[in-house]
């Protein structure tokens, strides 16, 4: 990405004392310190400071990013609201089905 140091990024072989504080570390033939996708972390622009956010232009990325985090909120919010309401229909439909049964 432009704008953005890679500085602090190297491959470097695995060490022994590496290995027991990620268990997600891997090994590739050559050595090389190795880690499986799914278990990488993504850079979100949410994840710089404020200041680096502007520094590297990133300030329409970041709130794109709280936009679609956001909707992914209200996803799960409706989701959880139709849960519950499906839930409350079960229950009272067993409820009244019980009590009319006495």
């Amino acid at each position: 990405m432009e704008g953005i140091e890679n500085d602090d990024l190297s491959l470097r072989p695995v060490e022994e004392e590496d290995l027991p504080l990620n268990p997600h570390l891997d090994e590739d033939p050559n050595g090389w310190q190795t880690i499986a996708p799914e278990h990488m972390s993504i850079f979100m622009p949410s994840s710089l400071q404020i200041a680096d956010m502007q520094r590297l232009g990133l300030v329409t990325m970041a709130s794109q990013e709280l936009e679609l985090r956001q909707g992914q909120a209200n996803d799960a919010l409706e989701g959880l609201r139709l849960a519950l309401g499906h839930k409350s229909l079960l229950f009272r439909t067993k409820v009244r089905v019980l009590l009319q049964g006495e």
